[in-house]
């Protein structure tokens, strides 16, 4: 929600104490406008002038972007404290961080635009994982597909192309399980398909054949229920947790995943 905005036309005086006030209150603060930038911490820089973009989160992060590129040239990822003033020539930010001790200052000489602004953001991130990790961890954590089951093999070759993943069930059966990171189609299940019957035809005994994804199309189940195939629908989140917890374990500085 945009709460205040101020042009070019508004008074130094007004802008350092709207600014300040933002600042103190939590808000988020944007501002186009002509600066330099110094930088002094663990190591020193200086930005000449020129027309750039600032902002200030509500958490305190402070970053400066020029008119290209997708990284600030220069930021905070957090600060201890953000001084506003006016100065001989406009208006001078400083952005200070006290570990490790950092300061980013900005001379603001001209502002085209002050925006104030308070955003609620509740939504959850997912990093989506995908095909390659999805394997690795259903491989280390069989149980999730079926109780029982015993991965001995990723990417197994056959005449027709390579398994996701190869195992046993609990009776000794072979089976074969591809596995997809979106809503599965009834190509999926052809191609799943046509491992089984590869499979068969190669080794004489005839595998199980699994669709692993976090959805199926209406077709897909069709085609799987036609083709006497099985699937397992997965939780995405429930994946990422458990890579998350793996990620915490780590031998000499590598995950478990590392060795899968």
């Amino acid at each position: 929600m945009i709460l205040e905005v101020y042009g070019a036309d508004t008074s130094l005086e007004h802008l350092v104490d709207t600014i300040r006030n933002a600042i103190a209150s939590r808000k988020l603060v944007i501002i186009l406008g002509e600066c330099s930038v110094d930088y002094i911490g663990r190591s020193e820089s200086r930005l000449s002038t020129g027309e750039r973009l600032i902002i200030i989160k509500q958490d305190g992060a402070f970053l400066v972007h020029r008119p290209t590129g997708h990284s600030p040239v220069n930021w905070q990822p957090e600060t201890s404290a953000i001084e506003v003033k006016k100065s001989d020539k406009g208006i001078e930010i400083t952005a200070i961080r006290r570990s490790p001790r950092e300061i980013v200052r900005v001379y603001l000489n001209k502002i085209e635009l002050v925006v104030i602004s308070k955003l609620v953001d509740s939504g959850e991130f997912m990093m989506y994982l995908d095909e390659g990790e999805l394997r690795d961890l259903l491989m280390y954590k069989p149980e999730l597909i079926e109780d029982g089951l015993k991965i001995i093999e990723k990417e197994k070759k056959l005449p027709v192309g390579s398994i996701d993943l190869f195992g046993f069930d609990k009776n000794g059966r072979p089976v074969i399980i591809e596995v997809k990171r979106i809503t599965a189609s009834k190509e999926a299940v052809y191609q799943l398909y046509k491992y089984v019957e590869s499979y068969y035809k190669n080794y004489g005994v005839k595998p199980r054949g699994i669709l692993v994804a976090p959805g199926f199309t209406k077709s897909a189940i069709e085609a799987l229920e036609r083709l006497s195939l099985e699937y397992k629908q997965y939780s995405l989140q429930k994946l990422w947790n458990l890579k998350k917890e793996l990620m915490n374990h780590r031998f000499k500085g590598r995950s478990i995943l590392d060795y899968l």
